[in-house]
């Protein structure tokens, strides 16, 4: 399967240009199978959508990968769950795959974690974290040794991801790597991701997948 692992919706994430329905579309014609939603997850986004009358963020998070879940279904593409979380320690973004809900209900201390806290619990929780786009400008490079792995490729055409260090440095410490199109706008849609040697049929298969490297990089 064909599956791009860092995709954004305008519903969640302010930057993001593309609809639900438009993304699946686009996803499809493109000849993926499927995507994992991962939209921005952090406390400028939820504070946005509380200026604007939402107070349940959580819940409008969940519910903008359900209508993308549902476009997804008329067009017969399949759709995933993440987050691009985001703590206030830095502007870094971290995608993460498994994460239990409950540890997402109450992101507002999630979001104040330390990277190297919320390390901690993935490891104790079994939920797998990457670092995006480590080596873009105004990132700031984690400790390898807190992070399941870091995003070798990342497809978006508006930054400079240094792929190629990012790469060198995944082989450097032994770190997991995955690959995805950060996809906001439909030029930047369809640039990397995953083919994966199984059907994936669920989230939970999914992260299954990438802990165990059971892929080849786009």
């Amino acid at each position: 399967m064909k599956i791009d692992l860092h995709v954004h919706t305008s519903e969640l994430s302010m930057c993001g240009q593309l609809k639900a329905e438009e993304i699946a579309r686009i996803y499809k014609d493109a000849g993926y199978d499927a995507i994992a939603i991962t939209n921005h997850f952090n406390l400028d986004t939820a504070q946005h959508f509380e200026r604007h009358g939402i107070s349940d963020y959580i819940g409008h998070y969940r519910r903008g990968f359900d209508l993308a879940r549902e476009e997804g279904e008329k067009v017969g593409l399949r759709v995933f769950f993440g987050y691009e979380i985001r703590f206030t320690e830095n502007i870094n973004d971290y995608l993460v795959f498994g994460m239990p809900d409950e540890l997402a209900d109450d992101y507002k201390a999630l979001f104040s974690m330390r990277a190297k806290d919320f390390s901690a619990l993935a490891n104790e929780r079994g939920f797998l974290f990457y670092q995006a786009h480590p080596f873009r400008n105004g990132m700031t490079v984690c400790n390898p040794t807190i992070l399941f792995g870091i995003e070798v490729h990342n497809g978006h055409p508006g930054h400079d991801s240094r792929n190629d260090i990012a790469n060198s440095w995944a082989e450097k410490y032994g770190l997991h790597k995955i690959s995805g199109s950060d996809c906001h706008f439909e030029s930047g849609a369809a640039k990397a991701g995953i083919i994966t040697r199984q059907d994936v049929r669920s989230t939970e298969e999914l992260t299954e997948i990438l802990r165990t490297d059971d892929y080849d990089i786009i």
